[in-house]
């Protein structure tokens, strides 16, 4: 019903004159009826001479409004009582019950229309109100979004500040750490869009497109270092794609950083597969792999795990000596 009343004439011809398109709706809708009449009057002549009127009047109330059903009720009433109901030719009826049927078919069309009248303005009301609330809700949201991201710039600032303050070199590197996974936080946050169906799902693979070209501008990255991104359609929650982005920066910020130590060029591929239900997203580098005495239990590893988990996706890695592999899989989407 909502898609019917998405197709109303009179939103889509709003050149025209409203009469003059209800005019054309009907006049069209009754030449259906017509065909429908001589298609069915090659195998059973006379069969049910009004009952293929019902269909034109109704897709002409929801599409043209009540008076261009209206108009097919009269036009198809008139076509019928003359060409159809014996004697054909003539407005003289044959039988003694042909005279009631007829003013039964016109009064039932009469309250079909009404009642499709009456539904597709209900629906319409109902679309709108929805449309409002929507348009509500994701403005707060907006709003809501901005200021985070305010606070997270705060706060990166003030940890920058104490990180130059300090000078202890583990501390540094701390704050550094820090400071970094909280701009990763407001980048995820810049990038998420909202739906006009579901202000709460993204597209996740235009997210992690944008997410990965504002991480490459963040660490200025140049001709040697490609990032490589291959995605399919993909629509995610607001929260598990925050902490997805949140994986994705970390991952991709620390190969940018020591995956290619002692080289000047390198990839990293990222890729999102899967259907509806599943998802599979892989990064992958070709650089020299994870030290051993950070590829369990580490600090980062740990982040990631947790950012993961935010997302309710299993991670997994592989490391060797030509790259390292990040596979998330996320169930149950979005």
């Amino acid at each position: 019903m909502q898609r019917i009343t998405q197709l109303d004439a009179i939103d889509h011809a709003p050149k025209l004159p409203e009469l003059i398109t209800q005019l054309l709706v009907g006049v069209g809708c009754t030449l259906l009826a017509l065909l429908m009449r001589f298609l069915v009057d090659m195998i059973y002549p006379g069969a049910a001479p009004y009952a293929l009127n019902v269909p034109a009047m109704l897709i002409a109330t929801l599409i043209g409004r009540f008076r261009a059903g209206l108009l097919v009720l009269i036009l198809t009433s008139i076509v019928t009582w003359y060409a159809i109901v014996p004697y054909q030719g003539s407005f003289t009826f044959a039988n003694i019950s042909d005279g009631p049927r007829t003013i039964v078919n016109i009064v039932t069309g009469l309250l079909l229309i009404g009642l499709t009248e009456f539904a597709r303005r209900n629906v319409r009301v109902l679309l709108h109100e929805r449309e409002e609330r929507i348009a509500e809700r994701e403005m707060l949201l907006r709003e809501v979004d901005h200021r985070v991201k305010n606070n997270l710039a705060i706060l990166t600032s003030l940890l920058r500040l104490q990180q130059h303050e300090t000078e202890n070199k583990d501390a540094k590197l701390a704050l550094e750490k820090a400071a970094g996974r909280v701009l990763s936080l407001s980048k995820a946050y810049e990038n998420l869009h909202y739906g006009i169906d579901n202000i709460a799902v993204v597209q996740f693979d235009q997210f992690i497109k944008q997410l990965c070209e504002e991480v490459g501008n963040a660490l200025a990255l140049e001709g040697g270092i490609v990032i490589r991104i291959d995605t399919m359609p993909c629509k995610l929650s607001r929260d598990r794609a925050s902490a997805m982005g949140l994986l994705i920066n970390e991952v991709v910020t620390n190969a940018v950083k020591h995956a290619f130590k002692g080289r000047e060029s390198g990839v990293i591929a990222i890729s999102l597969t899967g259907d509806d239900e599943q998802a599979i997203l892989s990064i992958e580098d070709d650089g020299i792999g994870l030290p051993e005495d950070v590829r369990d239990g580490a600090q980062g590893r740990r982040f990631l795990d947790a950012f993961a988990a935010t997302a309710k996706a299993g991670l997994e890695c592989e490391t060797g000596n030509e790259g390292t592999r990040y596979i998330a899989t996320l169930r149950d989407l979005p």
